[in-house]
C-alpha cells in the first residue's frame, strides 16, 4: 500500500469531516433514532425497533413485552464503537444468552439498560436511551460463513458516492458483535464486482473463519446493486458529505441499514491495502 495515498486520522478530523460534515448535524447520525426517522423519508430500509426505554421508570413495562419475544437486540442510541451492543435469544422464563454463550438474566439486562441510560456508551458520556431492535436473521450467504452474530457492510460514502466498502464479519471473540477492535474480522469487497478479497483479524491477515473454517476471500456478495444505491440513497439524507453506512442482509428483508458514522474509521484501508486519498480526490475532480 503506497503511504502517500493513506487517510491519517489527522487529516480525516482535519481535512475532511471539519471541511464536509458541519458539526451542528453530527447528532443527526449519532442518534440511531433520530437516523432511523430521516431515513423512512427516503425509504430505506432498517430493522423494525421493538422498543425504546426513555427513563428508568418505563424499565418493566418493556419487559413485558420482552418476554414473549424469541430474540432481540439491544443498543444505546447514541453509543460508539459498538460499545453496549447486545445480541440475544430466549434462555428461559427470564434468561438470555448471546452468541458466545453467555448467561444474561433479568438482573444482568435491567443493570445494561442502567448503563446505557446513563451514558456509559454514548457520545461525550451524555444520558442515552435504550433501542430496542428485532434481530436481524443473516442472509443464507452470510451464515453459511459463520452461524453466531450478524455480519455488516460497511461503505464508506464521500459527496453521496461509495467509494470503499468491506465486510465485517462476528467470530467467538467478538460475541457475535461485527467490530473490528473486538475482534469481528474484515475483508476487502471490490467496488465494481462486489467480490471478496483479502482478510484481517486483530491486525493480522487470514485466509479463513477463524471459528468456523470457512474461506473468505472470492465470494459474491448477493444484493451488491442494491448495497451501493441503498448507501447512496443513505447519504443523500443527510447534510453529511463523508459518512460510513452500515448495512445488513436480512434472510427475508435483504439489504437494510443498521447506522450511519459520521468519524468512519480507517481501518477499512488496511483491509482494503489501499489508501481512501486517492478515491477522495477521485470524486473532487
Amino acid at each position: 500500500m503506497n503511504l502517500d495515498s493513506i487517510l491519517s486520522i489527522n487529516k480525516r478530523n482535519l481535512d475532511v469531516i471539519s471541511v464536509y460534515n458541519p458539526r451542528k448535524s453530527f447528532p443527526l447520525v449519532d442518534d440511531k433514532i433520530r437516523t432511523k426517522v430521516i431515513l423512512e423519508t427516503v425509504n430505506v430500509p432498517f430493522p423494525e425497533t421493538i422498543a425504546v426505554v426513555q427513563n428508568f421508570f418505563e424499565i418493566e413495562d418493556v419487559f413485558k413485552a420482552l418476554m414473549g419475544k424469541a430474540d432481540f437486540v439491544v443498543k444505546p442510541a447514541r453509543g460508539r464503537a459498538g460499545g453496549g451492543i447486545l445480541l440475544v435469544e430466549k434462555n428461559g422464563d427470564e434468561t438470555w444468552r448471546t452468541p458466545s454463550g453467555r448467561s444474561v438474566d433479568k438482573d444482568d439486562m435491567k443493570t445494561h439498560f442502567g448503563d446505557i441510560l446513563f451514558g456509559v456508551y454514548s457520545f461525550g458520556r451524555m444520558d442515552d436511551r435504550v433501542l430496542i431492535e428485532k434481530k436481524v436473521i443473516p442472509d443464507d450467504f452470510m451464515y453459511n460463513i459463520y452461524t453466531r452474530g450478524i455480519p455488516d457492510i460497511r461503505i464508506i460514502a464521500f459527496k453521496d458516492k461509495p467509494v470503499m466498502a468491506m465486510l465485517r464479519i462476528p467470530t467467538d471473540q467478538s460475541d457475535g458483535k461485527a467490530n473490528l477492535h473486538q475482534g469481528a474480522i474484515g475483508v476487502s469487497i471490490d467496488m465494481e464486482t462486489g467480490i471478496t478479497g483479502s482478510s484481517v483479524m486483530n491486525g493480522k491477515r487470514i485466509e479463513a473463519h477463524p471459528d468456523s473454517g470457512v474461506s473468505i476471500s472470492g465470494l459474491q456478495i448477493p444484493f451488491w446493486k442494491e448495497i451501493l444505491k441503498i448507501a447512496k440513497s443513505s447519504s443523500l439524507a443527510v447534510p453529511l458529505e463523508y459518512i460510513g453506512v452500515d448495512i445488513v442482509i436480512d434472510r427475508d428483508l435483504g439489504p437494510m441499514v443498521l447506522e450511519l458514522n459520521a468519524r468512519p474509521g480507517l481501518q477499512i484501508q488496511v483491509v482494503n491495502r489501499m489508501g481512501l486519498l486517492p478515491q477522495l480526490e477521485g470524486v473532487q475532480k
